[in-house]
């Protein structure tokens, strides 16, 4: 055991010795697939960090283009701004105002030939990916590298209803990947219809169209569900340059994208669109297209759509009412609307020829006196103003305004230049003009002045209501077709005679005065006030009251309007609709306070409805984008005046027409009725005048209350702008009378004492009464002595009437009551 012990111990010495000694055997080179093994285990290594660093770098992107981002669901409430639209009572429009001319229609009216001609267009692939065009996309992105970040190219109707509804239009790496990021959620949160019904409204079609409806309009006057494949496949390809693709203004341009949407069609076609067939693409391919002619601005009611956006604010809102999208309907007949205007325009360029308005305008022979000097100028405000020099080249006048530089331009002395006369030759310098304010100087810059308008000649206003319904058939507020001060509906002016129907209205209904009551035409003092007769010198004595109110005599209406009460007479005139403020005095009988045509015109009105109060109407409906707009419920029709009273003050109403101041009217040759009315020193000329189906009030003066000029009156100013309108409105209407209605009595009388007429009478006339009031004494035969008058002879008295006239009290009004018309023409 023991040389078993030093065998052991041996051996761990030589193996120790051994193990520092070098080994004599080869060292083996490493193997080529243990290298690639470690490279793979590398590369992996690195890739998964890649991936997590990109994961990391993607989220932390994702999250920050995530912030802010608009939220897609609005788009389901998305309202866009629209076309709001006025029109007339067949459906004409009157009028249009908008932020962006759109129609908003759904999908289901947008015919198949224009969607096919779109997705062609624009995004062949639209119901079959989800929202993004990968291919597209790098392309794309390949694009925008090289060219510094300025991506153009591929995008989805998705995309663009993104960029255009959600995002800015900038160009930028940030914008992109929103855009994508918003794509994504849109196409999860609407339905694949949803979304091109949007893009179909909203996309631009040139000439500030939107949408397919208003292009469907502008290039072809149709809606669009009435496209045919060749008029959708042109303007299908315009949203791409809608600038440089009009067919209006492009028309080779436009002619090759629609070749290039057709050939896309075809090409498609079995793919996509199996049911088009090639026979429809070639017909589109050679159909000429014609464009609807471009049609004019229509500037027939200015004042109508003022209404009617007012209306449309105080119904919705401001907000509502800026967004749009509404059509409001009214009761103007468009073509009347015209021939008003027309008259109303005929009617003051006959006064402005009359009183010597037009150009050339001479400067006065004489020095003049200096011009008053304004201290501040303000918008809207009239002033004197001297022609200090022209500019032909500009076409403008150079004028001094109360101290103050400024222009008018030429043009708008249309109305005064008939021959065209140039700025130097249109008025001379020295020459003295009346001018209103359009625009003050811009305080940003010194050079620029004060914008004036010459305003030589009156203006004017015509309303025109059907009698039966209140409907306003025309409403015209002056002579210009622009936006301006409605004086049809704001103007407040003095009526004159035309307020004299009320007084006799009164006077019939109280029952105490009838067509043949004798009233004395005399001089009469009230406390500081003597009104006088238009014809100052002449007076009739006694005279039966038809015909003091068809001579429009002064003296008669203050008499009668004594003895009913002014308070009367005010309360007439307001149940039969004149709103504004009436001052009871004696000088309401003349036409003293102010009213304005609108609510004068319907008050007559009142006349051929047999009494019956209405108030008129212009808006009938309004709808809008979720529906119709409630309107106000108008105030309930109401009787004032029975027929047989209305009838009355009618047949006395004829007289006018037929020997009174309006006899003019008689061209109509049909049975009409009005009052002519002209305030002191002709400021204001009026004629309301009705047929029984009819009534129109027309009124002429000037803003600023200067007299119209020597001799115009009612009968000469308004008279033959009423007739106008009146030829218009009837034309094509049987002639009827106005109908008798019961309680009216007719008597035979005598004309000079408006008792009945003797027997045999040969000069007795027919008096309409009520019944009850017709005369029971008989007139003495002119053979026969009247016992009255004996006893009268035979004790020494005198048989005039009083001319004084009983009872009379001073309304204390000095110069508030107006002189009225009467130019017996």
């Amino acid at each position: 055991m023991a040389s078993t012990g030093r065998r052991r111990g041996r051996s761990r010495k030589e193996s120790s010795a051994g193990a520092t000694r070098p080994s004599k055997r080869p060292r083996r080179a490493p193997s080529k697939g243990s290298a690639i093994w470690r490279w793979t285990k590398r590369l992996t290594k690195a890739t998964v960090a890649l991936i997590v660093l990109g994961a990391i770098v993607g989220g932390g992107a994702l999250a920050y283009f995530s912030r802010d981002l608009p939220d897609v669901e609005t788009l389901h409430e998305y309202q866009p701004p629209q076309l709001t639209r006025v029109v007339d009572r067949d459906g004409e429009v009157l009028g249009e105002a908008w932020q962006e001319r759109r129609t908003v229609v759904p999908l289901q009216r947008v015919p198949r030939v224009l969607v096919l001609s779109v997705l062609a267009a624009e995004d062949a692939d639209f119901y079959r990916h989800q929202g993004l065009d990968y291919p597209g996309l790098l392309r794309s992105v390949a694009r925008g590298l090289l060219n510094g970040g300025h991506f153009r190219g591929t995008s989805t109707i998705s995309m663009q209803v993104i960029k255009n509804l959600l995002l800015s239009p900038e160009r930028s790496y940030s914008r992109k990947i929103r855009e994508l990021l918003l794509t994504r959620r849109l196409e999860q949160a609407l339905t694949k219809d949803e979304i091109l019904e949007l893009y179909l409204n909203h996309v631009n079609f040139g000439h500030g169209r939107y949408g397919v409806q208003e292009a469907a309009r502008f290039y072809f006057d149709k809606d669009v569900e009435e496209l045919t494949l060749a008029e959708a496949s042109l303007i299908a390809g315009i949203p791409q340059s809608p600038t440089h693709l009009s067919p209006r203004t492009h028309p080779e341009a436009a002619r090759r994208r629609q070749l290039f949407v057709l050939s896309q069609l075809e090409q498609k076609r079995e793919e996509y669109w199996p049911d088009l067939s090639l026979e429809d693409i070639q017909a589109a391919r050679d159909a000429e297209v014609e464009l609807a002619p471009r049609a004019e601005q229509d500037h027939a009611a200015p004042e109508v759509m003022a209404f009617a956006r007012r209306v449309l604010r105080e119904r919705v809102g401001e907000e509502a009412a800026r967004r749009g999208g509404y059509t409001i309907h009214t009761t103007i007949d468009h073509d009347l609307q015209v021939e008003a205007r027309e008259a109303l325009r005929r009617g003051l360029e006959a006064i402005d020829e009359r009183q010597r308005r037009r150009a050339p305008i001479a400067a006065p022979s004489r020095d003049p006196r200096p011009l008053a000097e304004v201290a501040e100028l303000r918008i809207g405000g009239t002033y004197d103003a001297e022609v200090t020099g022209a500019d032909d080249d500009a076409g403008v006048l150079r004028l001094d305004v109360g101290g103050h530089p400024a222009v008018a331009n030429l043009e708008d002395l249309a109305r005064y230049n008939p021959d065209g006369l140039t700025a130097s030759e249109a008025a001379e310098v020295g020459a003295r003009v009346r001018v209103s304010i359009q625009q003050l100087a811009s305080p940003d810059d010194p050079e620029s002045q004060p914008l004036a308008r010459v305003e030589r000649g009156p203006q004017g206003a015509v309303v025109l209501i059907d009698a039966r319904t209140r409907h306003v058939l025309a409403l015209v507020g002056g002579y210009d077709d622009g936006p301006g001060f409605d004086r049809a509906t704001r103007a407040v002016r003095q009526p004159g005679s035309t307020f004299k129907p009320f007084v006799y209205g009164a006077a019939i209904r109280s029952r105490r005065f009838t067509p043949a009551t004798l009233v004395i035409d005399a001089p009469g003092v009230y406390d500081d006030w003597r009104p006088q007769n238009f014809e100052t010198w002449s007076f009739q004595g006694e005279i039966r009251l038809r015909e003091a109110l068809a001579g429009s005599i002064n003296q008669v209406a203050v008499r009668v309007i004594e003895d009913v009460t002014p308070e009367e007479v005010a309360r007439l005139a307001q149940q039969l609709g004149v709103e504004s403020e009436l001052e009871p005095t004696l000088a309401l009988a003349l036409g003293s306070s102010a009213v304005r045509p609108i609510e004068l015109t319907n008050a007559y009105a009142s006349f051929p409805a047999g009494g019956r109060w209405a108030p008129w109407q212009l808006i009938t409906r309004i709808e809008g984008p979720d529906g119709d707009v409630p309107l106000p419920r108008p105030e309930p029709a109401r009787d004032v005046m029975t027929a047989a009273e209305s009838y009355v003050l009618t047949s006395m109403l004829t007289s006018v027409v037929d020997h009174g101041t309006a006899r003019r009217a008689r061209a109509l040759r049909r049975p009409v009725a009005g009052k002519t009315g002209t305030s002191n020193d002709a400021r204001d000329a009026w004629f309301v005048g009705y047929s029984p189906e009819l009534v129109a009030g027309v009124w002429v003066g000037y803003d600023d209350l200067r007299p119209l000029g020597r001799r115009e009156s009612g009968g000469r100013s308004a008279l033959p702008i009423w007739i106008d309108v009146m030829r218009a409105a009837t034309e094509g209407r049987p002639r009827t009378d106005f109908p008798r209605p019961s309680g009216v009595e007719v008597a035979r009388i005598d004309p000079a004492s408006g008792q009945l007429a003797y027997e045999g009478q040969e000069d007795a006339i027919e008096e309409v009464f009520l019944e009850g009031t017709a005369p029971t004494e008989t007139a003495t035969p002119p053979d026969v002595l009247d016992p009255s008058s004996f006893l009268m002879q035979q004790f020494g008295g005198d048989t005039g009437a009083d001319d004084s006239g009983a009872g009379d009290t001073g309304a204390g009004d000095t110069g508030g009551g107006p002189a009225t018309d009467g130019d017996g023409t």
